[in-house]
């Protein structure tokens, strides 16, 4: 218990060093006011890094190599060493980098809005959250876990054996060891690509497919249906380059995609909702999508404010 309340202060005194949002700020009046434990704990954490402060420089050089020595040691979690693990936190804070590594230790959740937002965890690990995406990471004994709440993310995963990397996404769960690909979760509908590597994509304990170079599984949520494709690895995760690459894509995800971006509201006829559309269009030229789309399709498009209408057009009579 004392070496997880010891993490807790450190990761708000991280926090209040570099300026609470709203939200960490509410945690931490509620969890400062708990016990007195918890006081105890955030009091110590602070005049150990007055301590770190006082040491020589080259006392703290020698104290930051063994401090990254030993959260790369594969049985950190369980000897979890009081000393070494508030240690490191306090190391990093005085460096101006401990965000790396906040989600070694407790649960973080990331939330964009209009932008994308790269995160670089402990073992180098990299996720890239796309637009309109909230995700929850966490290291946790021997696995490393994210869950995707929504929105799509792509991941670089650092090899490790002895920690297989977790991705929960409603009811699947996608394993890796190290790879590369692509996870989507919207509207109960949910997408998992390679790029590159292999990934087993499990629903409970029911093993669903293993995904090598280039296969996508594409999962509804309601049904508990799932198809197997092929894609090409360089269109996956398209958005990252700021481009959005459809491949017989039909025209309601299409337009879903262009949607995730800016706030509009699109209205489209069932008939016209099975259309398919293909070809490469940059993210904020939706215009010239649904320009596109009147030179393919017999459509009339009219928009109102943030509204999209889509409508079939039909010949006059003579």
């Amino acid at each position: 218990m004392k070496s997880t309340l010891n993490e807790e202060a450190s990761y708000f005194l991280a926090c209040k060093k570099n300026g609470f949002t709203q939200s960490q700020q509410e945690a931490f009046e509620q969890w400062i006011g708990q016990s007195d434990a918890h006081q105890k704990a955030f009091d110590r954490v602070k005049n150990v890094e007055v301590f770190y402060g006082a040491l020589p420089k080259n006392t703290q050089r020698i104290l930051i190599q063994n401090v990254h020595h030993e959260i790369q040691r594969e049985n950190v979690f369980k000897r979890r060493r009081l000393v070494a693990l508030v240690a490191s936190i306090l190391v990093l804070v005085g460096l101006g980098i401990y965000e790396r590594y906040l989600a070694f230790f407790i649960p973080h959740t990331y939330q964009t809005e209009h932008r994308t937002q790269n995160v670089l965890l402990p073992d180098q690990t990299v996720v890239l959250l796309d637009a309109k995406t909230k995700a929850t990471i966490r290291y946790k004994g021997n696995t490393r876990e994210v869950v995707l709440q929504e929105g799509k993310a792509l991941f670089s995963v650092a090899k490790n054996t002895q920690k297989p990397f977790f991705v929960h996404v409603g009811d699947l769960n996608v394993k890796v060891v190290g790879t590369k690909f692509e996870v989507k979760n919207y509207g109960g509908f949910v997408d998992v690509s390679v790029i590159e590597g292999t990934v087993s994509v499990q629903r409970d304990d029911d093993a669903l497919a293993v995904l090598t170079q280039g296969k996508r599984l594409a999962y509804t949520v309601q049904t508990g249906r799932f198809s197997l494709q092929n894609v090409i690895p360089e269109n996956i995760a398209s958005w990252k380059e700021w481009k959005l690459i459809f491949h017989d894509e039909i025209l309601t995800n299409a337009l879903n995609e262009f949607g995730h971006y800016q706030n509009l509201t699109i209205f489209i006829p069932d008939e016209l909702k099975h259309y398919t559309v293909s070809g490469s269009f940059e993210i904020g030229s939706m215009d010239k999508f649904v320009y596109a789309l009147t030179k393919i399709y017999p459509l009339k498009v009219s928009r109102v404010g943030d509204t999209l209408y889509i409508q079939k057009k039909y010949k006059k009579n003579n």
